[in-house]
């Protein structure tokens, strides 16, 4: 049995979850090719005019699988207790429906966290029909995504772009050197046996700077959706343009508990997963002295984002930290975008130069000032 895979939304995500399930299952996993401009065209032409960016995408990733017996579309309602996925993920997979090609069967199925890990199985078990499965193989495949997923995230970001993550944990070469590498290409199943078991352990991080040290390279914090961070062609390359000037800070570098520790303030509870995540990294991120600004990706109608990005700027705004917003939709140009970005760093850069220095002349600057 062949399963597609979108890549896109849940896949920046969530995929280690899934490749461990289908895996203990025998079940291969077929991904969508990266994102490029015919899939966002088909996107674009599938998708409803008034949803974000991301959907779109994943409209477009739909359709740019073949050769497949189901296409994978799971309801994620809720990843923890007391919280909510973003609505793109609660209306899924009613939304992209019309994207699903004609007489493409789909595999579906509903995770809600808010209620219990036994409801949760049980809901999982609903799979079992469909996949030829007993339930007895549906709870292992479980908890082998659970562990998979478990030491993915243990890794908190240890490779700073996504696609290079999964890149090496395809090719396995964390765990053998060239010539130890057939030239007979390995299975999807090889390569991620031979990988995804050790990645907790093996994961080679970047270099963290000590509490109160410095380095010559500015530090910048990029902050939004992993499924817009991460994704190449919509951002416009945009982190690996920021990490050939710069060192960068992702949400998923923050250990959880300081998360946690920085969702403190609010009148009431943010009941978005991402968005808590995100609000609580842009917090921490805005006090730290290490960083020296922040810039926050998001897409042009979030609902989530008008919310938190609001937050996050109030808060960078409050510890004079230098701060962008970028709006991403499908008309967004790189040119301007790298106009933007380049003047940001400028000024991040003088400011970090002269922030010590006041003039002789003038009124002096007190700690509340804005005027560093």
């Amino acid at each position: 049995m062949r399963i597609g895979f979108p890549r896109a939304l849940y896949y920046f995500d969530y995929f280690p979850f899934w490749a461990g399930f289908f895996h203990s299952l025998d079940i291969e996993l077929v991904i969508s090719p990266p994102t490029h401009r015919k899939i966002m065209d088909q996107g674009l032409k599938k998708a409803s005019d008034e949803t974000c960016l991301p959907l779109k995408l994943l409209a477009g990733h739909i359709q740019a699988l073949e050769n497949v017996d189901y296409i994978f579309l799971p309801r994620m309602v809720s990843i923890e207790a007391d919280t909510y996925t973003c609505p793109k993920f609660l209306g899924i997979p009613e939304s992209v429906l019309p994207a699903v090609p004609e007489g493409q069967s789909v595999l579906t199925v509903t995770l809600n966290w808010r209620n219990s890990k036994r409801q949760v199985l049980k809901d999982l078990e609903v799979l079992t029909e469909q996949l030829g499965k007993s339930k007895a193989e549906i709870r292992q495949a479980f908890n082998k995504g659970m562990e998979w997923q478990k030491k993915y995230q243990n890794t908190m970001g240890a490779e700073w772009d996504f696609e290079d993550s999964l890149n090496k944990v395809e090719s396995a070469s964390w765990d053998f050197t060239e010539s130890n590498i057939s030239n007979a290409p390995l299975t999807w199943k090889e390569r991620m046996i031979s990988k995804i078991s050790l990645i907790g352990d093996k994961a080679e991080k970047q270099p963290h700077l000590a509490v109160g040290e410095k380095s010559d390279r500015l530090r910048i914090a990029l902050v939004g959706h992993s499924y817009l961070t991460h994704e190449s062609y919509a951002n416009l390359n945009l982190l690996r343009k920021l990490h050939e000037k710069v060192d960068v800070e992702l949400v998923q570098n923050v250990r959880q508990e300081d998360i946690e520790g920085h969702l403190s303030g609010l009148r009431k509870k943010i009941f978005w997963s991402h968005s808590k995540q995100i609000f609580g990294a842009g917090n921490k991120y805005a006090e730290d002295q290490r960083v020296d600004g922040i810039i926050y990706l998001t897409c042009f109608g979030c609902g989530t984002d008008s919310i938190i990005q609001e937050l996050v700027s109030r808060k960078a705004r409050e510890k004079h930290k230098p701060y962008m917003l970028i709006t991403l939709d499908e008309h967004s140009g790189e040119a301007g975008l790298v106009t933007r970005l380049e003047a940001f760093l400028d000024m991040v850069e003088r400011r970090r130069v002269h922030e010590g220095y006041v003039s002789t002349y003038g009124e002096c600057l007190d700690s509340d000032s804005n005027a560093l």
